[in-house]
Order: C-alpha cells, then sequence, then structure tokens
C-alpha cells in the first residue's frame, strides 16, 4: 500500500508539474489540454479507488500502552561482528539496521521480584518481513513479564539479495529498509528456483544475526543476563550454534528456543502476524482482518510455556 501512495503522488506531481510551475510564475491559464484533463480525471479515480483500498486494508491499531509496556527504538551501526548502538542520528555513522525493545513497566518491588527471574527474549525476523509485522506478538510477550529484543539487520556483511544482481543501485535498493521486504516477496512468488538460493543464503547468516543481537542484550541488561530465542523458519543446526555459542565459557547465558513453525495454527511463517500489521498481503494469501490478537496472543502463551519447560 504505501508504494501504491509514493507511486501515485510520483505521477501525481510530475503530471502537475508544469502547471506548478506556471501558477507560481502567476502565469495562469483558464483553459488545458485534453490530455492533461484525461489524466486528472485518472489521478483522481486512483486516488479515490486508493483511498478505499487504504481504509479497507488498514492495519489493526494498536500501541505499547494498550499492553501496558514500555517500547524503545535504537539505531544500530557497524558491522555483525562489530555491532552497537548508534549515539545519535548526527554522527556521521553508517546506519545498520534497527533496534527495538519491549519491557514490562515494573510498578512496585513485588513485580520486580516476580519478573526478574525471566529471560530476555531475542528474535529477529527474516527478509520476508521486519520487527513491526510480529510487535502484536512482542509486546504481548512482554506483557507477560518478557522483556523482548528484536532486530532488523541492513548490515553489509549480512546482504544476501544482492549478491543476485548486478547493478550497483540495484544492489542497494533492494538492500533498503524500504524495498527488502517487497523484493524478496516478488521473488519468491515469480522465481521459486532463485528464492530457494536465497532462503539457503538467509539461513547461511541467521547464526550470526542472532549472536550479535545476543551480545546486545547482553550489554544493555548485563552479562548475566540469560536469554531465550525465537525463531520463525530458522533451521535448529543454526539456532543451536547460538545456543552452543553463549553456553561456551565465558559465557553461561542461553536458556534454549522456541520456533513458531510448531504451531500449527500459525499460518504465516516467516511473513509475521500479518492479519494484524499487513492487512493486504494477508488479504492475498486468504486471511482476513482480525483485531482481538487470538493467534498472536495463542503463540506468546506457547512460547511462555516452553520457556518454561526448559527452565
Amino acid at each position: 500500500m504505501s508504494f501504491a501512495v509514493f507511486l501515485l503522488a510520483l505521477i501525481s506531481f510530475f503530471t502537475n508539474f508544469r502547471a506548478t510551475l506556471r501558477l507560481y510564475a502567476k502565469l495562469i491559464v483558464d483553459s488545458y489540454s485534453v490530455v492533461f484533463n484525461i489524466f486528472s480525471i485518472i489521478i483522481l479515480i486512483l486516488t479515490v479507488l486508493l483511498a478505499i483500498g487504504i481504509i479497507y486494508f488498514r492495519p489493526v491499531k494498536y500501541s505499547a500502552s494498550d499492553f501496558d509496556i514500555k517500547k524503545t527504538q535504537y539505531t544500530l551501526t557497524g558491522t555483525s561482528a562489530n555491532l552497537r548502538i548508534r549515539e545519535s542520528y548526527f554522527s556521521g555513522a553508517s546506519f545498520s539496521g534497527n533496534l527495538f525493545s519491549y519491557e514490562p513497566i515494573i510498578k512496585d518491588d513485588i513485580i520486580a521480584e516476580f519478573h526478574k527471574e525471566k529471560p530476555t527474549i531475542i528474535f529477529t525476523p527474516g527478509i520476508h518481513a521486519n520487527v513491526q509485522n510480529y510487535e502484536p506478538y512482542l509486546m504481548l510477550l512482554a506483557q507477560k513479564g518478557y522483556p523482548v529484543l528484536a532486530a532488523d539487520f541492513y548490515t553489509n556483511d549480512l546482504q544476501i539479495l544482492a549478491k543476485h544482481f548486478d547493478n550497483k543501485v540495484i544492489k542497494s535498493l533492494v538492500e533498503s529498509k524500504f524495498m527488502r521486504k517487497f523484493t524478496a516477496i516478488h521473488i519468491d512468488k515469480t522465481q521459486k528456483e532463485e528464492f530457494s538460493k536465497i532462503h539457503d543464503d538467509e539461513l547461511a547468516v541467521s547464526t550470526k544475526k542472532y549472536s550479535a543481537l545476543t551480545k546486545l542484550a547482553l550489554e544493555l541488561f548485563g552479562d548475566e543476563t540469560k536469554v531465550f530465542y525465537v525463531v520463525d523458519g530458522v533451521d535448529f543446526d543454526s539456532i543451536y550454534a547460538v545456543i552452543d555459542e553463549f553456553n561456551t565459557e565465558p559465557y553461561s547465558n542461553a536458556k534454549g528456543f522456541f520456533s513458531m513453525n510448531r504451531v500449527d495454527e500459525y499460518k504465516t511463517s516467516g511473513y509475521g502476524f500479518i492479519e494484524q500489521t499487513d492487512v493486504f498481503l494477508a488479504h492475498t494469501k486468504g486471511i482476513e482482518r482480525e483485531n482481538k490478537f487470538f493467534i498472536p496472543r495463542y503463540v506468546a502463551n506457547k512460547t511462555i510455556k516452553a520457556i518454561e519447560e526448559q527452565k
């Protein structure tokens, strides 16, 4: 939907550019060419249709306050080997991704004592999605007292789409935060064989992503922090490699993992909870908008049960 709005705005801008220049020059005319009038009518019709589509496919409205939690967003810089939080937008450091923290609001000592033994949940999505597509689920986990760290990575050493294109400009665009998800979904839909190779590359970098995010968690919450991994489409060998890394000296932090694929009711593996966050994409997959958060809540409860069983 965002891309459609951008495209319509671009067409409208170029269609009316000459008229805008004449307006600023006070060269106002009372008549326009037939072609201009036709384009104006088409743009008006498209605008009305797009407005209807935006309203019909609007995401479910929610916020951190609805779940009684605190959400914090950071900008990342560096590579997966030395990932860190960028101090400011004006630091000049390269953009490497966004880090999201979801934490329960601790109102008194009794609640603090109840939650202190709960591990920090670590999650990063695949290329079909971004953290926002999983937010209802992540916020529900935080609501139950589990701190959550999630990240969208855009570091050069984790790029997997760029190698499948030759043009440098295209390489940059397909790995951007605005185009990566759209590009991945398009290739998956139209070039199954090519996407199979991309998926193999994605699995190969998943260990690096979870390792880098775990190190950030230990920096933010302390070296003794216990962590629990949630994965969606990551193979077991990759996540076991991360668990082994953080249960080997000098670490003893990893408590286990939960694969969302285990939940049969979760029908949109790899895409997140699009019935709330990307209703248009959900509609293309035959899934309707759902504003009660039933599936995210169900998967969150399954996750918490898995955490308790692995204590």
